[in-house]
């Protein structure tokens, strides 16, 4: 029977078609798992980019928060310089000035210093310039001032409310700020609570 025979004879056209369906469907797929691939993929970027920020935003708060005060406060500064040691005794004010108290070492006629703190940081900068008279009056040579300029940069650090500073010391070479030499180093040990004890507590920071 014919009409038997061409219901059971599969159309040619079928097999030609069927694998084109097939690639197609893999196409698709494909397309559909990389868009997923690439969704999750940017998800997981942007959750990584979103805790960095939040990490570093906490971290700037709690440098802010934590960040280490100088100011106000008595230290003993001792000085190393080739085989020379003095100690003297700074108080740091407020308006990034500071102001001299007793030393070991050569005294001085007049003493001028300031300091600062790079921002965000616990970098310590200090320059003390000194004046000294030498000589003697009624020689060939008679009596002369002279001055010295020391940078002090050192990082600070703090234990309970002691704050220590330690780091070098630069000389101008050549009297030109902007040719430093390393001639020593420093120490800047926090004596306000031994000081006022000394004290009895009556005597006011700064005066």
């Amino acid at each position: 029977d014919n009409s038997n025979s061409s219901t059971l004879v599969p159309d040619p056209l079928l097999f030609r078609l069927e694998p084109l369906h097939k690639m197609l469907r893999f196409i698709i797929s494909a397309l559909l798992i990389g868009t997923m691939s690439v969704v999750s993929g940017f998800g997981v970027v942007s959750s990584r980019a979103i805790a960095q920020h939040r990490f570093t935003s906490r971290d700037a708060r709690s440098m802010k928060l934590f960040a280490i005060r100088c100011e106000d406060k008595y230290y003993q500064l001792e000085e190393m310089e080739d085989k020379e040691n003095c100690t003297t005794e700074l108080y740091l004010k407020g308006d990034r000035t500071v102001e001299f108290g007793d030393t070991d070492g050569p005294i001085w006629t007049e003493a001028v210093g300031s300091w600062q703190v790079k921002p965000g940081t616990n970098d310590f900068t200090m320059v003390i310039k000194r004046t000294y008279q030498t000589g003697r009056d009624g020689t060939d040579m008679g009596s002369f001032d002279f001055q010295t300029e020391r940078t002090f940069s050192g990082e600070m650090t703090q234990v309970g409310a002691c704050v220590g500073i330690t780091g070098v010391v630069h000389e101008a070479d050549n009297g030109s700020p902007l040719q430093e030499e390393e001639i020593g180093f420093f120490n800047m040990i926090d004596a306000t609570d031994e000081r006022l004890k000394n004290s009895g507590g009556d005597e006011k920071l700064g005066k």
